[in-house]
Formats: C-alpha cells, structure tokens, sequence
C-alpha cells in the first residue's frame, strides 16, 4: 500500500496546530492569539453554570482567555496527548487529562477529543469532548 503524502492544507492545518500545541504546552497562551482568527467558535458543551470556564466563546480575545479562566478553576495534573489525525483543514487530536477542581479538591479524570478547524491559516473551530458529567462529579462538594 502506498503512502499517501499530505495535501497543503493538510500540511498547513498540523502546523498550526502543531504551534498551538507548543505554545499550551510552554504555557505560552498568549503566542496562541496569533493562531485565532478574529471570529472563532470555541465550544466546550457541559454545564456552564458549574463550570464557567467552558462557556462558548466567538472571538480570538474570548478563546485565548480561556485558559486565563482555566487556572483560576483547575490545576492541571496531567495532559497526555494520545493520536493526531489531520486531513485538509481539519485536526483531531485524542488524549487523556487529569484536573483537581479548586474548589472541592477532587480530581477529573478524562479522555477528550479535540476537533479543530483550519482556514487561511487560522483556527476557525475548536470543539472539545470530555466527560461532562464527571466534571459536574468533581465540582460537586
């Protein structure tokens, strides 16, 4: 079977993501403003009015001060980063995290799927899946 090589925009999508990555993983949140569009749909679904951080936010200012929220909520314990999938413009990236919510001391244990969408070299889309209901769990006292 041959192996079939990246398209352009494949290439471009693992590079910005690839950047975003870096970035989060320096703790550099603030280089990823460049990697946003000005109009982005962010979107995380769970309970919000548990979780605020995981609001919905629609521009490049709103996803960027996600983490900013975050780590006013959440210390990260672990974020271990199993599979990226890329094709054309989209991203998929799989993994397993592990969080202690603040304000019980309980941890949340998850897997998640990220999806991220791509255009003119910025990220339009970022969709993440985890375990709603055990984040509402380990906010609840």
């Amino acid at each position: 079977m041959k192996m079939k090589h990246m398209d352009s925009q494949t290439t471009k999508t693992k590079e910005v993501v690839e950047a975003y990555w870096n970035n989060a993983s320096s703790k550099n949140y603030q280089a990823n403003a460049s990697l946003f569009a000005d109009e982005v749909e962010w979107r995380i679904p769970g309970n919000k009015e548990k979780a605020p951080w995981i609001r919905d936010r629609n521009t490049k200012a709103e996803a960027v001060s996600f983490f900013q929220e975050l780590f006013v909520h959440v210390e990260a314990v672990s974020f271990d980063i199993t599979g990226k999938f890329y094709d054309g413009n989209h991203a998929v990236v799989t993994g397993h995290l592990v969080s202690r919510m603040l304000s019980t001391g309980k941890l949340f244990d998850s897997p998640f799927t990220i999806q991220i969408t791509v255009a003119n070299g910025l990220i339009t889309k970022y969709l993440l899946l985890e375990d709603s209901l055990g984040l509402v769990q380990a906010l609840t006292a």
